[in-house]
């Protein structure tokens, strides 16, 4: 069965998307992975198609999620509308390794589309993966830092959420912004369980044994007593800071040094996946 992951924190700064990016490839080493980027930023695009790859994409006008909210895909190479399929939709990653990735891409014009449309469906996206995604064993939905029409969507897409956060001043900003937006969500739509799946830190520590000081430690402090407050697990794996994590987003696995770690936390999500059945 399809589980289906939002990663999102109202805070923005918090690495979101090259977490996702990272996720991604490390667990379509054994899965079937697809990432939908509903930032209109389209960073986790970029990430995982890279630049000459998203070029190619923007250039041959190919359909995204702009498309995807409209439900057709207009006229280019056909005479008139065509219907959209997963197939056409999904760019496959080719440096993913054993499993299989791939990613329905965003566009700079995404906003747009959306602020011109009169009423953009918010279920058209968990309509989209109800109906043409049964294939797939991991989606990960990445999220603008904002409370908008998106990130609904991409609630009533999702079985859970992942908040990426740093430890420094302010680190819990968006922590009640986040709880209120679920809460409110949860009132409204009362027969759809979602949850937090877990915290991960990230950049929590440095190369020589630099544990992030004195401010890592009051910034855990209020990241644990919010988690507790809200009833949010922390992920026992924190994702160290590492310059080899750009290499790998290219594709690039020569002499990664410690961006090796960050395979700890993705094991560590696959289990709690694991132990609520959803995956073999």
């Amino acid at each position: 069965m399809t589980v289906t992951i939002s990663v999102i924190n109202m805070k923005g700064g918090v690495g979101k998307t090259t977490i996702m990016a990272l996720l991604c490839q490390s667990l379509a080493r054994s899965y079937k992975v697809l990432a939908i980027d509903l930032d209109p930023q389209a960073n986790l695009s970029q990430a995982l198609m890279g630049e000459q790859g998203y070029k190619w994409f923007l250039d041959d006008q190919s359909p995204s999620v702009v498309e995807l909210f409209k439900g057709y895909q207009p006229p280019h190479t056909a005479a008139s509308p065509t219907s959209l399929n997963a197939d056409g939709m999904a760019r496959r990653i080719p440096h993913s390794r054993k499993g299989e990735l791939s990613v329905i891409p965003s566009r700079f014009d995404f906003s747009d589309n959306l602020i011109a449309a009169s009423k953009t469906d918010e279920q058209a996206l968990a309509r989209y993966i109800a109906n043409s995604l049964n294939d797939i064993d991991i989606i990960f939905i990445d999220c603008a830092p904002t409370e908008s029409v998106l990130t609904r969507a991409a609630y009533h897409a999702s079985r859970y959420v992942l908040v990426p956060v740093r430890p420094e001043y302010f680190a819990t900003i968006g922590f009640p912004l986040l709880n209120e937006s679920l809460q409110d969500f949860r009132r409204n739509n009362r027969g759809h369980k979602i949850d937090v799946l877990g915290v991960v830190i990230n950049n929590a520590f440095y190369d020589g044994g630099n544990d992030g000081g004195p401010e890592k430690g009051r910034a855990m402090a209020d990241i644990r007593q919010e988690a507790s407050e809200h009833g949010w697990k922390i992920f026992d794996n924190e994702i160290p800071f590492s310059r080899g994590f750009p290499k790998i987003m290219r594709g690039d696995l020569t002499w990664p040094g410690n961006a090796e770690k960050f395979d700890n936390f993705s094991q560590e999500l696959r289990k709690s996946l694991l132990a609520e059945g959803h995956l073999t």
